[in-house]
């Protein structure tokens, strides 16, 4: 499925994954990622570098889970926090969704 047509309405169980069409570097604490096909340079703060380091196809869910232990922050603000950071990176391409199949047999046998 595509990004764009996902982030719309994210539920969690989505799959985070950087563009392979992307270069990334930390530096003191902070991503700095390239989009190649954007030319464009984007500086992540500490929780952005995070997230980035933990899209490597998890669910978004897990990523979130992991911000709740390793960040002084409750579920749902780390959630809400994840899903814009999500947004944003897919918007500017340098991430991608995907959505497990299993997500759209669950909605088939489930409806």
């Amino acid at each position: 499925m595509e990004s764009n047509a996902v982030t719309s309405a994210l539920s969690g169980r989505e799959r985070l994954a950087q563009n392979e069409r992307t270069a990334s570097r930390v530096l003191d604490g902070k991503a700095v990622v390239i989009t190649i096909d954007h030319n464009q340079l984007h500086v992540l703060n500490a929780v952005g570098t995070r997230v980035w380091q933990l899209a490597d196809g998890r669910s978004i869910d897990a990523i979130v889970e992991q911000i709740v232990q390793e960040f002084a922050v409750d579920r749902e603000r780390a959630k809400a926090d994840v899903l814009a950071f999500t947004k944003q990176i897919v918007a500017v391409g340098a991430a991608c969704i995907t959505v497990d199949q299993r997500m759209h047999q669950d909605k088939r046998t489930s409806g």
